[in-house]
């Protein structure tokens, strides 16, 4: 069968998980491309292809874009159209929306997605494969959930190929990433995981981590092939169940690519950060979120006291290590003195980097449902209008409108303001305007040049150029682009 994977989108990072599913479907046979919509001549080299499945794979808030070119394609492609990611796992209902979405993944798709489509080639019945809601002559049917893949060592590499056919820039990107497990044993409020953890109950462990010599070979076959000069493991925490001494050494010995990974910080100590270091690590992501134990604790049930993520830091910044924290304001009950609690913590620390986030509480998340039960979203707010990101506007109630404009042009100020603390006082003048596509312009750009002085990386001339146009395009494509669904 022919599988055409379609993102509605230039995409500025490699999608992991699609490349994934793209190696699976090669191995049983299938043929399989990528394809980028705003790309000149994406439809007539779509129809070219002549695919027999259109996939998507999508997030809440993207499922808008992919739902819509899907039933624009549909006008003229003949084929069966899926949809997995995120979005598809914790809302199913999804397949509701659109006549023309036939199918839903929930889950895992590995072999969720090469059984449905063996089943279909062969003819066979495929109305009761686990992990799909199908839809077959206007009727749907919903299927339990199968067991999760226990060995990722036994899953085939990611198929960055058929990607880069797409996107030539992130073949000569330098900076790659690589997922090294599955599943987080944390309940955050504002994230998936235990909603995730909840579904698939019974179906296996909550974490499961590829080897050390398994990822080991992954990173060599890269480094041969590719431009490979800085690596992102993006785990949500890196090595839950890992023998970090064995990945320090294979790492050192036959990697040496410095790296970036994300860690929580009750679970480091001194042997911990010390291998990281040995390993090659260079920078940490840390989520501090908030430092106001109430927002924290209370609202995003972090579980995490302050002193514990100070000493963290500490802890890396002493060993070299550069530290990238994350934050979230605008959370529901927030004030402005909570929030600068937060800013202020990162000033103290004199972190690397501090990124923000204004709270979207996504459909499918404890704090999704608190919000609802304690009235704090705005009036109207549903899934197909909440924000378009999280880096644009919000959609909590706030004391007033006024208040919200100030938590949200702050987001675009908060990591400037870290690096410049003295400026605050003119970032508090800023805060008055209306929020706008010129402070959103200033927010992305700045995050990602502040980004590149965590990683470092080295780049000849025409790779920066390459790199800087396709953050530039997804800049302007993304967050400045005219969407009826958000005030900018």
């Amino acid at each position: 069968m022919r599988i055409a994977f379609i993102e509605p989108a230039i995409a500025h990072v490699e999608p992991l998980g699609i490349a994934s599913l793209v190696q699976m479907l090669l191995n049983d046979g299938h043929s399989v491309m990528y394809f980028e919509s705003p790309r000149k001549g994406f439809v007539e080299r779509l129809k070219k292809f002549n695919p027999d499945i259109l996939a998507y794979s999508t997030t809440t808030g993207k499922h808008r874009l992919c739902r819509d070119l899907n039933e624009e394609l549909r006008k003229s492609i003949k084929a069966i159209s899926i949809f997995g990611g995120p979005h598809c796992t914790f809302y199913p209902e999804f397949i509701e929306s659109s006549a023309l979405i036939d199918g839903i993944c929930i889950g895992e798709g590995d072999f969720a997605i090469t059984e449905l489509l063996k089943r279909i080639e062969n003819k066979e019945e495929y109305i009761k494969t686990d992990n799909w809601w199908v839809r077959v002559d206007g009727q749907i049917y919903k299927n339990q959930i199968r067991n999760k893949v226990e060995n990722l060592d036994a899953l085939p590499f990611l198929n960055r190929e058929v990607i880069y056919a797409e996107n030539e820039q992130l073949r000569r990107t330098p900076i790659k990433r690589i997922i090294a497990s599955r599943g987080c044993p944390y309940s955050c409020s504002y994230c998936f995981n235990k909603t995730y953890n909840f579904i698939y109950s019974g179906k296996g462990r909550v974490n499961y981590h590829r080897s050390p010599l398994n990822i080991i070979e992954e990173l060599k076959l890269i480094k041969k092939n590719y431009p490979f000069s800085f690596l992102k493991i993006v785990d949500d925490t890196f090595g839950l169940n890992m023998d970090y001494e064995e990945f320090a050494r294979l790492y050192s010995q036959e990697v040496g690519v410095p790296f970036l990974c994300n860690v929580r910080p009750n679970l480091l100590n001194q042997d911990k950060i010390k291998c990281l270091k040995k390993a090659g690590c260079v920078a940490v992501t840390m989520a501090v979120e908030s430092a106001n134990d109430y927002v924290r604790n209370k609202v995003l049930c972090r579980n995490l006291d302050l002193k514990v993520m100070s000493d963290a830091i500490t802890a890396l910044k002493e060993n070299g290590l550069r530290v990238y924290t994350q934050n979230i304001i605008g959370n529901p009950g927030e004030t402005f003195a909570m929030a600068m609690e937060t800013f202020n913590f990162n000033v103290k620390h004199c972190v690397d980097f501090a990124e923000c986030f204004l709270l979207t509480p996504f459909y499918g998340t404890e704090i999704y449902e608190n919000c609802v039960k304690n009235n704090f979203l705005e009036e109207g707010i549903n899934m197909d209008n909440m924000p378009q990101s999280y880096w644009l506007g919000s959609c909590i109630k706030f004391s007033s409108l006024k208040e919200k404009d100030k938590f949200i042009n702050f987001h675009k100020f908060f990591s400037f303001g870290v690096q410049h603390p003295r400026l605050l006082p003119l970032i508090k003048i800023l805060m008055k305007f209306s929020p706008n596509k010129l402070f959103v312009l200033f927010n992305r750009f700045y995050d990602s040049w502040r980004i590149t002085r965590i990683i470092r990386v080295k780049m000849d001339i025409i790779i920066l150029i390459g790199v800087v146009k396709m953050n530039v395009k997804y800049i302007f494509g993304f967050f400045l682009k005219t969407d009826s669904h958000s005030k900018f």
